[in-house]
């Protein structure tokens, strides 16, 4: 058991480290192991003294996500509870899951890191709570939700371990008309989505070169090269699954995937957007956006309140507009979300009622209400959508195309709850590609071998599967 253990651990801090290296975002990444599960080791500040003393219970969420003033309103009125906010650090949840220490509760993205933690038995089922809960309705529940449902097998199904605080269908495409202007290109509709296909065309038209220097790009993700999400969102579009039901196996060498792929080859050597190989210094593709220099840029809805906030993009909001999420060539209209931020609940707290309180309070009462307001995210109810911003000409538009998004995001994409370095095995492979030194083939391959051998590694690692 110890060897199991011992070996999950390793394999989870090398991806941890990876992601915080390399990401922008604070998110968990598909976290660890059993260990945390009924672990009986004292949970700093967690620990109970004696009757009839507050209860802490230690929330894992960024500064910016819980403010000391909601927390103080809270523990006004719940005097036998406190909330200890933790600093969302990846290395050290894993620690803490590994030693037993974890906080209470836990944030995550659903997409990426819940099945992993259902798996592993972190998660505590949330379901009777919530069907009993005063504040918080299963009929209320958008959609995207689910994503927190786990059958084991299926996520989507199931019992439910969590809600997301705010979540976006992520693949929706923010235009700068000035810059369409710029190439003399038509804006796309606000109501038909583009094909891929026609996205990457509008993408080379929309970079433009002037004496060898790139003046403006044509489109950018995260970065101008794939990633898995992105993969992922254009397979279930295509209605193509790569892992075997079981999640005991998968297959990157589909023609599907070098499909998608290769648009992103493309757009590398084309220098559609901030990549590897022309060594553009922006971190993520927001920057060059919000700096004018980048036509499209594929994010969600919880961009709106980046620009929104932004010194510069604010001043011009009306240049700016959010079509809808593009499809595969020939496949059907899907708007998922890519990460879907928000908490379970630890198996092991010793303060299953109290941690339920806060829980509820924070993803069910007022604090959803304030998020909502926001804009900086889709609220996970139905009665609060209302909420979203819908003053300025700007904000109508992007509600107006949300509404329809929100049609088609009640499925998921596709993440082998095994897989947990599955983005960084991906850019491992692909490297080599958009420097030509590999073919496309030879590296999905070569991703096959290395993804399956982590995934049976993480299966052995697990105790009881």
């Amino acid at each position: 058991m110890k060897k199991k253990l011992a070996t999950l651990l390793v394999l989870f801090l090398s991806t941890v480290l990876v992601l915080s290296a390399c990401g922008s975002k604070s998110t968990t990444n598909d976290d660890k192991m059993a260990g945390g599960t009924n672990a009986s080791t004292d949970a700093g500040a967690t620990k109970s003294t004696k009757s009839g003393d507050p209860v802490t219970v230690r929330f894992n969420m960024g500064d910016g996500e819980i403010t000391k003033d909601q927390i103080k309103e809270f523990e006004a009125a719940n005097p036998n509870i406190k909330i200890q906010r933790e600093d969302v650090d990846a290395t050290k949840l894993a620690a803490q899951l590994a030693t037993g220490e974890a906080p209470d509760i836990i944030r995550m993205t659903g997409v990426n890191d819940l099945p992993s933690y259902v798996i592993r038995g972190i998660a505590m089922d949330l379901t009777s709570r919530i069907e009993t809960s005063t504040l918080i309705k299963m009929d209320d529940f958008t959609p995207a939700v689910n994503v927190y449902r786990f059958d084991g097998k299926v996520q989507g199904k199931g019992p439910i371990y969590g809600i997301p605080k705010d979540f976006s269908p992520d693949f929706t495409i923010w235009v700068n008309k000035k810059l369409f202007e710029a190439a003399g290109v038509p804006v796309p509709s606000q109501t038909e989505p583009l094909t891929y296909n026609q996205l990457f065309e509008l993408a080379k038209k929309l970079t433009i070169v002037k004496d060898g220097k790139v003046i403006q790009y044509g489109l950018s993700g995260g970065r101008g090269e794939a990633d898995l999400p992105f993969l992922m969102d254009y397979l279930l579009s295509k209605g193509v699954k790569l892992s075997s039901d079981d999640n005991s196996k998968i297959d990157f060498t589909k023609p599907e995937v070098k499909e998608a792929l290769q648009f992103w080859v493309d757009g590398v050597k084309g220098n559609y957007g901030p990549n590897v190989v022309n060594q553009d210094k922006t971190a993520w593709g927001g920057e060059p956006f919000l700096a004018d220099k980048l036509a499209m840029f594929q994010s969600g809805y919880w961009f709106s309140g980046l620009l929104r906030s932004d010194e510069k993009a604010k001043t011009h909001l009306d240049d700016y507009i959010m079509i809808p999420a593009p499809i595969a060539e020939g496949g059907k209209r899907v708007s998922p979300t890519g990460s879907a931020t928000g908490a379970i609940i630890n198996s092991a707290t010793k303060h299953p009622d109290e941690t339920w309180k806060v829980y509820e309070w924070f993803f069910g009462g007022k604090p959803a209400e304030d998020r909502a307001k926001s804009g900086w995210g889709v609220p996970a109810y139905k009665h609060l959508l209302p909420m979203l911003p819908q003053a300025t000409a700007f904000d109508k538009q992007t509600f107006t195309v949300l509404q329809d998004e929100l049609k088609y995001s009640g499925e998921f994409i596709e993440m082998n709850p095994y897989l947990i370095n599955g983005n960084t095995l991906l850019q491992k492979q692909l490297t080599p590609v958009y420097f030509g030194k590999a073919t496309l083939d030879s590296a999905m391959a070569a991703l096959t071998n290395d993804a399956n051998r982590i995934i049976q590694e993480s299966k052995d690692a697990v105790p009881s599967s």
